[in-house]
């Protein structure tokens, strides 16, 4: 099925976003370390204090959110000791929105969300990397390297991490780990995320090749969209714009401290 990808279409946004929660309660359920609950048509993972992926998800996107719905979710996280951190779509329910701007949240990232449509001739897509490997136990010591080094960030807030869905890691020569890139399907889209690039490694074509691959693994497992967050202007944004990606809106993440 073809899509037109448009930054004014509501029904794209509640299916990405939807997407998003759907692999957030997946991941939840796939790990006894991750606590979650569904609130406000979304879903809020804890993970750990501190950990990347602590935040709530798919918020305010199938219905009004009140009052109630916005205090449950801060409890949710200020009851873990972390503070309530939240994907906020432009286009959720002015019941979050205005929550949001009345209550002390600030702004700590833009992420442009970015979504390509996926055809079955798709599946042939040639990555031109050496054989990517699939993460697992033996080497996931190795994806979450790559990740500390790439965002220059202590191991720590990474370690309780699992292995889950399909991560892909390519070696430079016989043993660097040198980049990486992760991928699940959810309401048949296809989140690509976890990119990361060490710096030795960059200008050599690698997160292109894993987009790639990433993309023909995903149309063959039938998945008809596929979407990515990165950092405006950044040059994840340029490599997912050469292979096909647009634009469909601009996400905040904010944050509002624990009281």
């Amino acid at each position: 099925m073809a899509h037109e990808i448009r930054s004014s279409d509501l029904a794209l946004a509640r299916r990405l976003e939807a997407a998003e929660a759907a692999n957030a309660l997946n991941l939840a359920r796939a790990t006894a370390l991750f606590e979650h609950r569904l609130i406000a048509g979304g879903c809020a993972l804890f993970a750990g204090v501190g950990s990347p992926l602590t935040h709530a998800l798919g918020c305010g996107m199938s219905g009004p959110v009140t009052t109630a719905d916005v205090e449950s979710l801060e409890a949710f996280f200020y009851e873990r000791g972390s503070d309530c951190l939240i994907d906020l779509c432009p286009m959720a329910d002015t019941g979050l929105t205005g929550a949001v701007m009345e209550r002390g949240y600030s702004v700590i990232e833009f992420n442009n969300v970015l979504v390509r449509p996926l055809a079955p001739a798709d599946a042939a897509l040639s990555s031109d990397l050496p054989a990517p490997e699939i993460v697992d136990d033996a080497t996931r010591l190795d994806w979450i390297g790559v990740l500390a080094r790439s965002f220059d960030m202590p191991m720590e807030p990474l370690e309780n991490i699992p292995v889950f869905d399909e991560t892909l890691l390519v070696r430079v020569g016989s043993s660097v780990a040198a980049s990486v890139g992760g991928w699940s399907a959810a309401e048949g889209v296809a989140l690509l995320f976890g990119d990361a690039t060490v710096q030795e490694a960059r200008g050599r074509g690698l997160q292109s090749g894993l987009i790639r691959e990433r993309l023909a693994r995903a149309a063959r497992a039938g998945c008809d969209l596929a979407m990515a967050c990165t950092l405006p202007g950044s040059a994840s944004h340029r490599n997912y714009e050469r292979l096909g990606f647009s634009l469909a809106y601009m996400r905040v993440n904010v944050r509002r401290p624990q009281p």
